[in-house]
């Protein structure tokens, strides 16, 4: 039989995310219609992402993920946004029991069930984000081909990382890494670039 603080919490949570819920809807309806324009209009989006970004505290935190539930194209009711982050782009895919500290940055992604993103860490969008143009300056034109980068499942990104290429499963990115390379599954990486630290399981156990 379940106990009554078990019964508290949990009809706490469901009143939270039914209350975020309501007063994020307008925000995700904007959201919503901005997109009618076509995918790279998202000034909305960045103005609604930043603004629940900063809301504190654990109704803070159901208003992130509400929203995000909503104007992003993916995004599990069973996971954790902290204080401070960013989605820069609605293309954005959060699974079950994921965990995104306070302050990370992320761009087109794909957070497979279970993962942990370190407070401070950035995980950016795979692909050419400037080119230049013909007088030599840099420039941030709609059309680049920006694919997702993956975290796999139950990764881990360390706090401070900065990852521009897809994570294996189960792997682990020390603090303070820069990757540019693929991660393999089940593998530590650690340095700026970031470079093979260890295997994390025994491929071979003794039986």
């Amino acid at each position: 039989m379940p106990q009554p603080d078990s019964l508290f919490r949990s009809a706490t949570k469901v009143t939270a995310n039914f209350l975020a819920a309501l007063i994020v809807c307008p925000c995700v309806l904007l959201c919503r219609l901005e997109t009618w324009r076509g995918a790279g209009y998202l000034r909305a989006y960045h103005a609604c992402g930043q603004a629940v970004a900063i809301l504190p505290g654990f109704f803070g935190m159901c208003l992130r993920r509400a929203f995000y539930c909503g104007a992003a194209k993916a995004c599990s009711w069973r996971c954790q946004i902290g204080f401070g982050v960013i989605l820069s782009h609605r293309d954005a895919t959060i699974e079950d029991d994921v965990y995104i500290g306070n302050y990370a940055l992320l761009g087109r992604v794909v957070l497979r069930q279970g993962c942990l993103i370190g407070s401070r860490s950035s995980v950016l969008s795979t692909g050419q984000h400037h080119v230049l143009d013909n007088q030599g300056r840099w420039t941030t034109p709609d059309n680049l081909p920006l694919q997702s980068t993956e975290v796999g499942t139950y990764a881990w990104i360390g706090e401070g990382a900065i990852v521009m290429a897809d994570i294996g499963r189960g792997a682990m990115v020390a603090a303070g890494a820069v990757v540019g390379t693929k991660v393999p599954d089940h593998v530590m990486v650690a340095g700026n670039p970031a470079r093979f630290v260890k295997k994390l399981v025994d491929e071979n156990p003794d039986v």
